[in-house]
């Protein structure tokens, strides 16, 4: 376990809101981030991250203080990840707007080179498309594997599951996606 780790949890047993506070403060991008990327958008993310420390606060009497927190707050934001897609149904909106709150509309009115920046609009939505369209493990390996840049024995490790099968899933998400893409007139080859 790491000192800050171990520090969080020191407090914690002295006062559980500033410990909780803490736990909060250190860990709350690492959850967003994987949340937004596996939900797709703010405010799924937002009630994600809400649901994965709400999940964290309730079981931490119960941590054993001789592990890392990170594996364990990486695990239960991968199965909450994994339950969130699972019950979700699946909504699309024309009216999306990008992680900076422009959406096309505004892209066009004010860009000075308008086609690229389609272009390049088009080939983000495609990927993020065919990542979600992705079934649930294949979709959390490959956001652990290139949006979180995790090994695969760190991924076999937090989703749980043999190495092989990680190569396995990553094969066939990259796979998935090229073929996404590739029908969305994105990917040429």
């Amino acid at each position: 376990m790491d000192s800050s780790d171990a520090g969080i949890l020191k407090i914690y047993k002295k006062n559980k809101h500033q410990g909780l506070d803490l736990l909060y403060e250190r860990y709350k991008k690492y959850v967003y981030t994987i949340a937004y990327h596996y939900a797709g958008n703010r405010e799924d993310a937002l009630d994600l991250t809400q649901e994965v420390f709400i999940s964290i606060f309730k079981s931490l009497d119960n941590f054993k203080v001789e592990f890392s927190l990170l594996p364990w707050v990486k695990r239960i934001t991968v199965n909450k990840s994994l339950n969130f897609l699972r019950d979700k149904k699946e909504t699309l909106s024309l009216d999306q707007t990008n992680e900076n709150g422009s959406s096309i509309q505004d892209t066009i009115r004010s860009s000075e080179d308008t086609e690229s920046q389609l272009i390049y609009l088009d080939t983000k939505q495609s990927l993020h498309k065919s990542i979600k369209s992705l079934p649930p493990k294949e979709r959390m390996v490959i956001i652990l594997r290139h949006m979180k840049g995790l090994k695969y024995d760190e991924i076999a490790k937090t989703m749980d599951i043999p190495l092989g099968t990680v190569r396995t899933l990553l094969h066939r998400g990259r796979k998935n996606i090229k073929a996404s893409m590739k029908e969305d007139g994105i990917w040429e080859g």
